[in-house]
């Protein structure tokens, strides 16, 4: 029965391990972890403050480069992996092979790892993001099939409906700074994703607007987990010039949620509106609901696999859970920490280490710039489309897809090249760009037809960042599990409370259909994006230049008197270009040269 069922894979060597008395927690997965490792309270928290001011260990296995940075360029600062990935670890990848390289460990092994991951996380979290944006455009697309009169929605009640689901996003997704790293991603996702699914049923039963905002409330409530987990997840088994590509296919699911949710409202509208009684906007709540949201939620027990240190698949091999820590560490990515290992949460060395750490603001302005730079979800493509065409219910439903259709290539764009040519940020700027264009044309509002068509097909690109921008901070955060997951649910949950009141103000309904506010304030923090992207650029640079070490980079800078260090000669030699551990007992004793 276990053999159907997910549990936690213990690979033999591990099993010989603990015959031998040592522990088989994740920690010891990663072995220059567990020697760090301390029991007792004060020395982990005294760990935590260090850890910054410590050197990486060395790995065998790894080539390292050794660099001197004398002479260097001004322009090498827009270089984006110039001290993330080696000269190795760059040359070792085709181009056409960016997609699925095995520049790791060089085994069909880590190729094939990739398909799996790709089946398993990547299509699945595209199926859940579907189900999520299939129910988020499903209120706008009933909005307009008939729920307005039935509900008696005036003014800004459309907004202020949206407002008060976000807040239920918010408010449940604090728990889960305490809850990701202790407990596995396979039981949490699917069981709040079944909270999700009977709310998004109940919402077809809703007979005025206080009850429908109770539900829409629960929704989101039970929403929050999605987030979160699918990005923890992510980062944990996908490399930084890979994970773009992947955090792609996550936003695919938001954009195909709002193609067939426009799609399947125009069909269940005119096949089923009235069918038993049943109004047809209530019909796609209750198809929403039971057909699509609970099968996917028991899917996803069966599929998401946990994370390298501590999996629980049923479909990858010993082998292949092998070359994913061996990527990890190749990666510098700490994907796991034993229960034991972890501080209390409300310990006063995580939230220092948090609100005093520069990058944490830095993110939180990036990640709520993006969340109200989003016209694309506004909502005002639609109503564009009432006041000023005469369309049927049918038709606009129809028409309401087309961005979104264009919103596949525009994210494809920037998310896959940002890993083909391992460079996120000018991406970044670029559909910054293209949304300040969009937005500037909107407020100007008395233009030709065309133009204004142009405008609305290209507000997809307000989104289109979105990939590069998590994979930005899954990389900033990989070092350390539990800060990961406390600083990504911080981040997370301020840059969505400014999304909860903002629109309130900027998208006021009754200002439809021309929105001036609003396209005003996207344009304004579309441009902050942008430009902040630069400010990103330097705190990630500065951040993988102390990491140097723990990415192939041995670093010295001779215009400066600095000298190669001494560990290259006792601890090092050279194979080639690039220099490798000698022997692997000696690889903690190098730091008494360092």
């Amino acid at each position: 029965m276990k053999g159907f069922l997910p549990h936690l894979r213990v690979l033999p060597e591990e099993l010989e391990r603990n015959h031998s008395d040592v522990s088989l927690s994740s920690v010891d997965i990663h072995e220059e972890v567990s020697q760090s490792a301390k029991k007792d309270e004060e020395t982990k928290t005294e760990a935590l403050e260090n850890e910054s001011q410590e050197p990486q260990s060395l790995q065998s296995g790894i080539p390292y480069e050794l660099r001197d940075e004398k002479g260097r360029k001004w322009w090498k600062y827009f270089d984006e992996f110039e001290y993330r990935a080696n000269s190795e670890y760059k040359k070792s990848r085709n181009w056409y092979t960016f997609l699925y390289p095995n520049h790791t460990t060089q085994t069909k092994s880590e190729r094939r790892l990739l398909y799996k991951l790709d089946l398993m996380i990547g299509v699945y979290f595209l199926m859940l993001c579907w189900c999520k944006s299939l129910d988020t455009s499903n209120y706008s697309n009933a909005y307009f099939s008939g729920m307005q009169k039935e509900l008696n929605m005036t003014k800004n009640d459309y907004i202020n409906t949206v407002a008060i689901s976000n807040v239920g996003a918010i408010v449940l997704q604090l728990p889960f700074m305490y809850i990701l790293p202790r407990f596995p991603a396979h039981l949490i996702l699917p069981i709040m994703d079944l909270g999700w699914s009977f709310f998004t049923f109940a919402c077809y039963r809703a007979h005025s607007l206080a009850e429908l905002r109770a539900y829409r409330f629960m929704v989101s409530a039970f929403g929050s987990a999605y987030y979160p987990v699918s990005q923890y997840v992510l980062g944990s088994w996908y490399a930084p010039d890979e994970i773009s590509s992947r955090v792609c296919l996550f936003f695919c699911g938001q954009l195909l949620g709002g193609v067939t949710s426009g799609l399947l409202q125009a069909r269940t509208y005119k096949d089923l509106n009235g069918v038993h009684g049943i109004s047809g906007w209530r019909w796609m709540f209750l198809i929403d609901g039971i057909a699509i949201s609970i099968p996917c939620a028991i899917i996803g027990f069966f599929v998401i696999p946990g994370i390298p240190s501590k999996c629980y698949s049923l479909f990858l091999s010993d082998e292949e859970i092998r070359v994913a820590r061996a990527r990890n560490r190749r990666n510098q990515i700490n994907d796991g920490v034993a229960k034991n290992k972890l501080l209390p949460l409300l310990s006063w060395k995580i939230w220092k280490k948090i609100f005093f750490t520069p990058a944490f603001w830095v993110l939180v302005v990036f990640d709520t710039c993006s969340w109200n730079n989003m016209t694309a979800f506004s909502g005002s493509f639609l109503f564009w489309l009432q006041n000023d065409h005469n369309y049927s219910v049918v038709t606009i439903n129809n028409l309401s897809v087309l961005p979104a259709c264009l919103g596949f290539v525009f994210v494809f764009l920037c998310a896959w090249g940002a890993d083909l040519f391992r460079c996120k940020w000018v991406f970044m700027v670029f559909s910054q760009i293209m949304n300040c264009v969009s937005c500037a044309i909107l407020i100007k509002w008395d233009v030709a037809n065309s133009t204004k068509w142009f405008a609305f097909l290209i507000t997809y690109f307000s989104v289109a960042a979105s990939p590069c921008l998590w994979s930005f901070i899954n990389d900033f955060l990989r070092l350390d599990p539990q800060l990961r997951a406390v600083t990504w649910i911080a981040i997370y949950s301020f840059s969505q409370s400014t999304y909860a009141w903002i629109p309130t103000l900027a998208w006021k309904t009754v200002e439809q259909p021309r929105f001036k506010t609003g396209y005003t304030v996207s344009l304004v923090f579309s441009a902050v994006y942008g430009l902040w992207t630069f400010v990103v650029l330097y705190f990630y640079k500065r951040n993988e230049k102390k990491n140097a070490l723990g990415n192939g980079i041995i670093l010295y800078n001779s215009d400066n008197g600095e000298a190669a260090p001494a560990f290259i000669e006792t601890q090092m030699e050279k194979k080639g270009e690039y220099y490798y551990v000698k022997d692997k007992e000696n690889e903690a004793s190098y730091k008494n040269d360092f």
